[in-house]
């Protein structure tokens, strides 16, 4: 990577919806670096086929680009490497570096959140992530939810796991389908600043 890079990794479990919203944040910062380019090539904004996607049984990588502070200089890029929920006993081999985490969950799907939480714990433990910033990313919010907000990180045990990890998390509602969320969670990506969170 170049200095002007940085790496961010993104798992959760099966289903959750991490390949669709990388492949929505990914069409958003093309449209941000070229936006005359991006309505010409696909005047719907990609609504359509944005929604088909197969589970990912390995390692996707997305890199995200966005316009320089100053003119003719590279274009500063995270690179986000994304694991399948099917490969978490081997999560772990890859937090080697990480300095920030995406934790998606499907928060329309109350039966994934124990495995959600299972999950979760380890990853809070283990000895690689503790100076690693984490967002816990709710997705799926255009779908009718379970429970709201509060009671699903009640579920997640947030406000425990908050009391013993180092880690510093964000809670963040996001919908690939309509949008909702994904400009508060870039510029967690980016190191900007977020509004304030949700209270587990």
């Amino acid at each position: 990577m170049t200095q002007m890079s940085q790496m961010l990794l993104c798992i959760g479990p099966e289903g959750s919806g991490k390949t669709l919203l990388l492949r929505k944040l990914h069409q958003d910062h093309k449209n941000v670096l070229n936006p005359s380019k991006s309505r010409s090539e696909n005047p719907s904004g990609g609504a359509a086929s944005a929604h088909s996607t197969v589970p990912t049984t390995g390692v996707n990588i997305t890199t995200l680009q966005r316009p320089p502070p100053e003119k003719h200089r590279p274009n500063p890029e995270i690179i986000v490497r994304e694991l399948g929920g099917s490969m978490a006993e081997l999560w772990s081999s890859y937090y080697c570096g990480v300095r920030k985490l995406l934790y998606v969950i499907d928060a329309a799907n109350m039966s994934q959140l124990a495995s959600a939480t299972l999950l979760l714990m380890p990853l809070l433990a283990h000895p690689r992530t503790q100076k690693a910033q984490v967002a816990i990313v709710l997705n799926k919010v255009d779908r009718p939810l379970p429970r709201d907000t509060k009671e699903l990180l009640n579920v997640l045990r947030l406000s425990d796991l908050k009391q013993y990890c180092r880690q510093q998390i964000t809670v963040l509602e996001v919908s690939a389908v309509t949008g909702k969320g994904l400009k508060a969670l870039t510029r967690w990506m980016w190191g900007d600043k977020t509004p304030e969170k949700p209270q587990a």
